[in-house]
């Protein structure tokens, strides 16, 4: 052929098709003449030498009239590997309406290499030139000075169904084409704005089975001046590429609808697992910063166990081609969020990886198991302590009748009178679970309560050495609250501090606002701390870090904290220790600095 694929497409019309069509599959992309040099690309990495030995598996071939001018090759970097599978429906698409495009610039350049020979007609035989322009694979169609059409050859019938002798000199055919009058009306305006002098104009005509078509006119008379003629024109079927146009288009806002109708987050990856893109809309903490997915694999960011989850359920979606669901926690910001992670297969070669922030829906599922496992332990407390504080008083009143006749033995009636009261200590944390008492809410000041409890455990705290430092922004706060009930709160955060803790060691207790309608106290201690799975489980019935623990403390802490408004917090690491942070409503907005 003696054009090559660069003389027969415009670069700039190519990039515009496929530049937002790249923008949503991010799928890399280059065009090669047949001599396998670059002509356009698009993507990181991709070609920079200007040859290429190439994957076959990548090329989508172009031809026009049977001969092979050109290659678009999809996903191929400059190392050859294979970026990502070819989409091959979308990019035939592409590749089908490069070819169009050449197409018809090659009849336009036929047209016009037949110039000289047309001239030299025009001068000898007016009946060859009719003859030539008939036959030409391209519409022709020319106007008199009284707007009549006096041609219309072969190519205009067959492209619009109507013959020659229903268009030629018939005074309704502008009519027939153009039905519609003020379209008809737009059309002579733009001819009487532009002139005679047109090219690439494309005017929709409607054709004699109610069709309608594109056809991109060029004007040719200033090339090739006719007698009689006033306007004379070349034509290309276009319609076929318009639609290619409007189906990528249509193909992109699709999947930009798709994309924008997602709540959370998205991803877009390949099969192996590489963030090609992703967005946001309402989830504002990530593990990284969202920049940082792109074209890295979901292995080089998330944790190992996670990314086993996300390596299972894309092997499943290959083998079934079905969407799966994977959850999974996340430690940020020292909090665990729970995500859900919906994966849907997308074409044949990319994944729409859906991510949902479930910790509330988590949290609220774990409260109602554990509102269920709290009524049925009631039930069972009521029962234990009912069934063993019977034989439990007379056992203590027989031992005290004992204890007055007692000699030597005394020693050993003060450690069973001991661990009896210990016993009836628990027994009444029972029962506490089981009836809880009536509690009146007043405004106390949250200050005054932390002193008194700093004072009542220091002398716990003073055995061990350990000192206990509480620092607070505010002289006077005011909470609604059991006071009883919060001391008892902080009492046994406090006491869980000492025995986690070595001899000489702090507690340090910060107290200061979160906000405008909460206090936050935190509670630090630099012990053994907790291991992450066991963070979770804490406030659960009868489950305690210590070796004889009930877990009984812990759960009624959380009880109260809640029927309080508020909410505890545990945040811990081994080695460097605990630090409890309650959150309370503060009463009114009432709070006093230290001035």
């Amino acid at each position: 052929m003696r054009y090559t694929l660069k003389d027969l497409i415009n670069i700039n019309e190519f990039k515009n098709i496929t530049e937002q069509f790249y923008n949503l599959t991010k799928v890399p992309y280059c065009l090669l003449d047949n001599n396998q040099n670059v002509i356009f690309f698009k993507g990181e990495p991709f070609f920079y030498n200007q040859k290429s030995k190439l994957f076959k598996e990548t090329h989508i071939p172009i031809v026009i009239e049977q001969e092979h001018i050109g290659t678009f090759v999809i996903g191929t970097s400059i190392n050859k590997e294979v970026i990502a599978d070819s989409q091959i429906t979308p990019f035939k698409c592409i590749v089908n309406l490069i070819e169009e495009m050449a197409t018809q610039q090659l009849y336009l350049k036929n047209f016009h290499e037949k110039n000289s020979q047309i001239k030299t007609v025009t001068q000898h035989d007016e009946n060859h030139l009719y003859s030539i322009l008939q036959n030409m694979p391209i519409m022709i169609n020319a106007l008199d000075e009284k707007g009549s059409i006096i041609m219309w050859n072969r190519e205009c019938e067959l492209v619009t169904g109507y013959s020659a002798d229903e268009i030629i000199n018939n005074p309704t055919a502008i009519e027939l084409l153009h039905p519609d009058k003020a379209y008809r009306d737009q059309l002579c305006n733009d001819l009487l704005k532009n002139g005679n002098d047109f090219r690439d104009w494309e005017v929709n005509i409607t054709c004699k089975n109610g069709e309608i078509k594109t056809i991109m006119w060029s004007n040719i008379l200033q090339s090739i001046p006719i007698l009689g003629w006033n306007i004379g024109a070349i034509g290309i079927d276009i319609t076929n590429r318009k639609r290619m146009e409007e189906n990528l288009k249509q193909t992109s806002a699709e999947l930009e609808l798709i994309f924008k109708a997602i709540p959370d987050l998205y991803f877009l990856s390949d099969l192996d697992g590489t963030i090609r893109k992703c967005k946001t809309n309402s989830i504002s903490k990530f593990y990284v910063q969202i920049e940082e997915f792109i074209g890295k694999k979901i292995q080089e960011v998330l944790p190992v166990s996670i990314t086993k989850q996300f390596e299972k359920a894309i092997n499943q979606i290959q083998i079934s081609a079905v969407p799966v669901l994977i959850d999974y926690p996340l430690q940020l910001d020292d909090e665990i969020y729970y995500f859900e992670a919906r994966l849907l297969p997308l074409f044949k070669d990319k994944i729409m990886i859906i991510v949902r922030d479930i910790t509330e829906r988590k949290k609220t599922t774990e409260l109602l198991k554990k509102s269920d496992t709290l009524k049925a332990v009631g039930q069972l407390a009521a029962g234990i302590a009912h069934e063993v504080r019977n034989p439990l008083t007379v056992i203590k009143g027989f031992m005290q009748l004992l204890q007055q006749e007692a000699g030597e033995d005394k020693e050993y009636f003060r450690l069973i009178f001991s661990e009896i009261r210990g016993i009836e200590t628990i027994l009444q944390e029972f029962l506490s679970i089981a009836k809880p008492n009536v509690v009146v809410f007043e405004p106390k000041n949250l200050c005054t309560i932390l002193d008194n409890v700093v004072a009542l455990i220091s002398t716990q705290a003073i055995i061990k050495n350990i000192r206990i430092t509480l620092n607070m922004d505010f002289e006077n706060l005011l909470v609604e609250c059991c006071e009883i009930q919060l001391k008892q709160v902080f009492f046994n955060i406090l006491q869980n501090s000492i025995e986690a803790i070595q001899n000489g060691q702090e507690i340090t207790i910060n107290v200061k606002k979160h906000n405008s309608t909460e206090v936050m106290i935190c509670i630090s201690d630099k012990g053994v701390g907790i291991p992450p799975e066991r963070i979770k489980r804490l406030g659960e019935p009868f489950y305690s870090t210590k070796e004889k623990g009930t877990g009984v403390g812990l759960m009624i802490s959380y009880q109260i904290i809640e029927s309080h408004g508020g909410k505890i917090n545990i945040r811990s690491q081994v080695g460097k220790g605990t630090t409890v942070i309650v959150f309370l409503p503060i009463y009114n907005n009432t709070v006093v600095d230290f001035s």
